[in-house]
């Protein structure tokens, strides 16, 4: 009988470890989680955005899709969005055979610091255009992001979408949001970049 209790509790500790876990991967600032939506097509299906650090100079955020691109459509775009004092959002088309020449735009934020809507919104051309690179992964993209050009004196979040659009003069207009990695959250996780660098570095050793 005392053998059956033990058991039972090693059972629910290890229970109980297994949804501690998973919460903390939501919690976890080096990773934004997402959910299978399989009403989209899976290259426009986000399952999850990590961030790692790339070599000493850059930190990498991987978006990752359900599937490769099958029918590529020259509207359709992986958004990563940086919100540091502005928004920043940075584009790759999803088809391949576009290049992965990085658009960079931004936004201001909204009144209260909070984040502006995509949806049929106007992007103004970025200033630090150029200085974003990226590279194709399987079923999905890396957004490389200098060091030096992030803020260590403001907390920053972060957030990824597949959309459709196109560049308009200087500006680009968002005509569709197909799926955002955060999507059910009420509202973006904002911390500082050396918590985020911390835990990242911590993951190296």
């Amino acid at each position: 009988m005392m053998r059956m209790a033990a058991i039972g509790m090693a059972v629910f500790a290890l229970s109980a470890s297994y949804h501690a876990l998973a919460m903390n991967n939501y919690d976890d600032p080096r990773v934004v989680l997402s959910y299978m939506d399989k009403s989209l097509d899976g290259s426009r299906d986000i399952l999850r955005l990590t961030t790692t650090v790339d070599g000493n100079t850059h930190l990498a955020f991987e978006v990752k899709t359900r599937a490769e691109e099958r029918n590529p459509q020259p509207g359709d775009y992986l958004l990563l969005e940086i919100s540091q004092g502005r928004s920043h959002q940075l584009l790759v088309p999803i088809d391949p055979e576009l290049g992965d020449d990085v658009l960079a735009y931004e936004q201001e934020l909204a009144p209260g610091g909070g984040i502006r809507t995509l949806a049929e919104s106007n992007l103004k051309a970025g200033s630090r255009n150029g200085v974003f690179r990226a590279r194709r992964v399987p079923r999905g993209v890396d957004f490389l992001v200098p060091l030096a050009w992030i803020d260590y004196h403001e907390k920053i979040a972060f957030d990824a979408f597949t959309i459709r659009g196109q560049p308009s003069g200087e500006a680009f207009l968002v005509a569709e949001v197909y799926d955002q990695a955060g999507k059910g959250q009420n509202e973006r996780r904002r911390f500082s970049p050396i918590t985020l660098l911390n835990n990242l570095c911590a993951t190296r050793k």
